[in-house]
């Protein structure tokens, strides 16, 4: 299915951090609501338009014959050009388009009625699709064209927004034994991980410029290949290392059954691998040496490590993203973003197996990125002493000591507002640099204190900006 994939202008959308200035976003906006359907008559299902196609025999379609479904997968991260999957309650299949960035008019979730007469049904490889006419150029491969770009309305009519097909949750053999019936088809696996041989690759390979099939198993031993495109806004993340669900649009490239996402939200593997990690029980290490891990670019922990620090970052107060949590032991700090909110509080003893897992940088601050939940545990209580500095030692140091407990007495505070939102100035006899609070926190409403005070918090850098950022007011006095 390569022809099907090349690269989309859209953007990726940004996810911002713990403590900076905008907040992570995992979803896509939602699409307006609304939406008519047009004034058509649907008489024939997708289950009955491809019922009585043979592989390999293109057709014209001559009848009057219309079908309507609901796109299940666009174009907006890049996996996917020129080709709409729609679905109806019958079937699913490919319609190939001459059309780029289509999902601002067809996006997922939209119904859209397509014409049939006058377009040719045919395949690729054994995938079914629709098009505008049969490419000869290579007459012992025919191919289906896409509809020409002048003529897409003359067959599409989008209609309604904001549909949902939800995914048929199917195990990997299922699809696999019935691979003509499921094609298109937008399913859902459960309890499956990628192969731990992949674990350190990115969805594509990006270094060669090549799409490429990364193998997901199941924990009976099943496999299908997940392809991705290099051209995908995804192609350069890494894989992650736990075990949980995988949703997309089944496909076929001749005898091979694959998958093809939407975009990483697709992905979500958050608990344990099948077999609980393996490798043996993973070894303690420094946060010292787990920041080392990181060398410039993103890369992956080695297998078999964790991690244990006392948490610094207060969640209860919301001065901090929260699915971000700040730890720190004798050596060093670090930030471990997980990939749902957790329930862990300040003092809490964390220990975290990090073996496989991202390491990287998010505006400039050093985090393991995708943890799954069930690599943490609380494993004890404590407390940790804020390192005591002026506000010039921090600044120069402050990458050694980001991610740690700093206190800096002798400062005021002073901003365009009374109130603690967005980022403030601090200055003490030697310096000043930025205090910084989430709107989202609990007393970001609050006035913060014109006099003298002594000032507790993380070192958090967004980007070029040396900030400190703290849990609660309780932190200034």
């Amino acid at each position: 299915m390569n022809s099907l994939f090349k690269k989309s202008l859209g953007l990726f959308l940004l996810a911002a951090t713990l403590f900076s200035t905008s907040c992570r976003k995992d979803d896509f906006d939602n699409p307006p609501a609304g939406g008519a359907d047009p004034a058509l008559t649907v008489n024939t299902t997708i289950a009955d338009l491809k019922a009585n196609y043979v592989m390999g025999q293109f057709q014209t379609i001559t009848d009057d014959k219309i079908i309507a479904g609901v796109v299940t997968a666009d174009d907006r991260s890049g996996n996917f050009y020129k080709t709409i999957i729609i679905q109806d309650a019958t079937a699913a299949i490919a319609i190939r388009i001459d059309l780029s960035d289509y999902y601002t008019k067809y996006p997922i979730g939209r119904r859209v009625f397509v014409k049939l007469k006058g377009l040719v049904l045919g395949d690729y490889n054994d995938l079914i699709q629709l098009g505008g006419f049969i490419d000869n150029s290579n007459p012992t491969f025919p191919s289906v064209a896409p509809i020409p770009l002048a003529m897409i309305n003359d067959y599409l009519f989008p209609g309604q927004y904001n549909l949902v097909v939800a995914p048929e949750v199917v195990t990997i053999s299922q699809v696999t034994n019935d691979p003509l019936f499921y094609q298109n088809r937008i399913v859902r696996f459960a309890d499956v991980e990628f192969d731990a041989a992949d674990t350190s690759l990115t969805y594509a390979d990006v270094v060669n410029q090549a799409s490429a099939n990364r193998a997901v198993n199941d924990c009976n031993g099943e496999t299908i290949d997940l392809r991705s495109s290099n051209y995908s806004t995804f192609a350069g993340d890494n894989l992650p290392n736990g075990r949980g669900t995988l949703t997309g649009i089944f496909s076929v490239y001749g005898n091979t059954p694959q998958m093809y996402i939407r975009d990483t939200y697709d992905v979500v593997m958050d608990s344990l691998r099948c077999n609980g990690g393996g490798g043996g029980p993973a070894v303690l290490v420094s946060i010292s040496t787990a920041r080392g891990y990181y060398s410039g670019t993103t890369t992956n922990a080695p297998g078999g490590k964790k991690i244990k620090g006392i948490v610094i970052s207060d969640r209860l107060n919301a001065n901090t993203d929260p699915k971000n949590l700040a730890i720190q032991d004798t050596t060093a700090g670090i930030v471990v973003r997980f990939s749902a909110a957790h329930s862990f509080n300040l003092g809490d003893e964390v220990e975290v197996d990090i073996s496989g897992q991202e390491v990287t940088e998010y505006a400039g601050l050093l985090e393991v990125n995708n943890v799954p939940l069930a690599n943490a545990t609380v494993t004890g209580s404590g407390s940790v002493a804020p390192r005591v500095a002026t506000i010039a030692q921090i600044n120069a140091n402050f990458e050694l000591w980001e991610s740690t407990l700093v206190q800096v007495s002798g400062v005021t505070i002073t901003g365009t507002t009374a109130t603690y939102s967005g980022g403030k100035t601090i200055t003490d006899a030697s310096g000043n640099m930025t205090l910084y609070t989430r709107s989202a926190a609990t007393f970001s409403g609050q006035n913060f204190p014109t006099n003298v005070v002594t000032v507790t918090g993380v070192l958090v850098p967004f980007n070029a900006t040396k900030q400190i950022c703290i849990r609660s007011t309780a932190d200034v006095n």
